[in-house]
């Protein structure tokens, strides 16, 4: 735990980093998202067996309708700024970390993150490398064509690495459909690109 809160303390708690602009389909085409951000880490406290830090984003957002291959109609607008909490500890029964990641509070009236959990697994700490498994708990709501929403869920595998010597942050999630009753999960047609961050 104790190399985890150094590498915590020295490399991300108190960064800046920014993801440019990435462009993503959604519905075999029939929606385009466009993403770009600014986040920062802080807040990081800890004890002898656990620890927490914040992310804040500040995200644009938007999920457009297409005509003819281009973006028509704007189907949604994200865009926001949210805080979210890694909360992580050592487990005496295993001897490993696991814990959540959550959303806290964002700005906006319709934040698609509302009411998520997940739950943060395999965690290492490898050649100045963190990385980490999240599963996101039950189903968040995804845009789909004619107004409407579908259920789903991402499993991602988050990064943080030094490359010549400025943070980066890698994001790359797999999304699932989900039955809202039965709750089980079935791959997704959407597929999303990996979102890399990079301290400014």
């Amino acid at each position: 735990m104790k190399d985890l809160i150094d590498y915590l303390e020295e490399h991300v708690d108190g960064k800046t980093l920014a993801t440019e602009e990435l462009i993503y389909e959604l519905e075999n085409g029939e929606l385009q998202g466009v993403y770009s951000d600014q986040m920062s880490f802080s807040s990081l406290k800890y004890n002898k067996s656990s620890c927490q830090w914040d992310m804040f984003i500040v995200s644009n957002e938007k999920i457009w309708e297409m005509t003819a291959g281009k973006p028509d109609k704007l189907r949604k607008d994200f865009s926001s700024v949210g805080l979210f909490r890694f909360e992580l500890a050592k487990r005496h029964s295993s001897g490993k970390i696991t814990g959540s990641f959550r959303f806290i509070s964002a700005t906006g009236k319709d934040v698609p993150a509302n009411g998520i959990v997940s739950g943060i697994y395999d965690v290492q700490l490898e050649d100045q490398v963190l990385s980490l498994m999240e599963d996101q708990t039950l189903y968040r709501d995804q845009p789909i064509a004619d107004g409407k929403f579908k259920a789903i869920a991402f499993k991602a595998r988050h990064k943080f690495y030094l490359d010549q010597e400025k943070l980066h942050y890698h994001y790359d999630g797999e999304s699932f459909d989900v039955d809202t009753v039965s709750l089980l999960r079935k791959e997704s047609g959407d597929h999303f690109p990996p979102f890399v961050s990079m301290e400014k």
